[in-house]
């Protein structure tokens, strides 16, 4: 943490849009306390943690639209995800893009995987783009106001992001191990 507000200080916003490509909400609220503290303008840092947001969901989004490599199917199946499963997957998508886009970018912890996931269903990238740019957009108001007004806070918010992060990261693959000895005892 300590080397990211560094960082911030010295290089100020030619490192801020790299770093948001990567970290988002963490950054977004360290972002916050330099900006209470007159470092960083909050409009600029904004726009790109924003924009930032939106580029590292669109390499996610491409990477899932078009990574159809041999390792990626063989690690699908041994999760058991198969064609039909994905073709539901892509159904459920194509039915609910506002619900599955937004709550995969608010989630953290399994944003990057329903991202991907919505590559993969091969949403309209115009459709999917809007919706992640209007989830970034009042999801970084969100931290950066956290940030501004709570900043010497940080090390705790990061912390307590990180904990919910993880929590959610055990859930799902919680889940998804029980969906796959399923399959598998169904098998037997």
């Amino acid at each position: 943490m300590e080397n990211i507000i560094h960082l911030l200080v010295q290089y100020k916003y030619f490192i801020l849009l790299p770093l948001a490509i990567v970290e988002g909400p963490v950054l977004a609220v360290i972002a916050g306390l330099l900006c209470s503290q007159h470092i960083l303008n909050p409009f600029y840092s904004y726009a790109m943690i924003v924009f930032g947001d939106i580029t590292g969901d669109s390499i996610v989004y491409m990477l899932g639209r078009r990574g159809k490599s041999p390792r990626l199917r063989k690690i699908s199946r041994w999760l058991g995800l198969t064609d039909n499963k994905m073709d539901r997957a892509r159904i459920f998508f194509e039915s609910n893009p506002n619900k599955t886009i937004s709550l995969s970018k608010i989630i953290l912890g399994v944003g990057v995987a329903g991202i991907y996931m919505a590559g993969h269903a091969k949403i309209a990238y115009n459709k999917f783009i809007g919706i992640c740019l209007i989830t970034s957009a009042l999801q970084y108001i969100v931290y950066i106001g956290t940030g501004f007004l709570f900043g010497e806070a940080y090390k705790q918010i990061s912390h307590y992001l990180d904990y919910f992060a993880t929590l959610t990261i055990l859930g799902a693959v919680a889940i998804a191990l029980f969906f796959i000895v399923k399959t598998k005892l169904k098998k037997i």
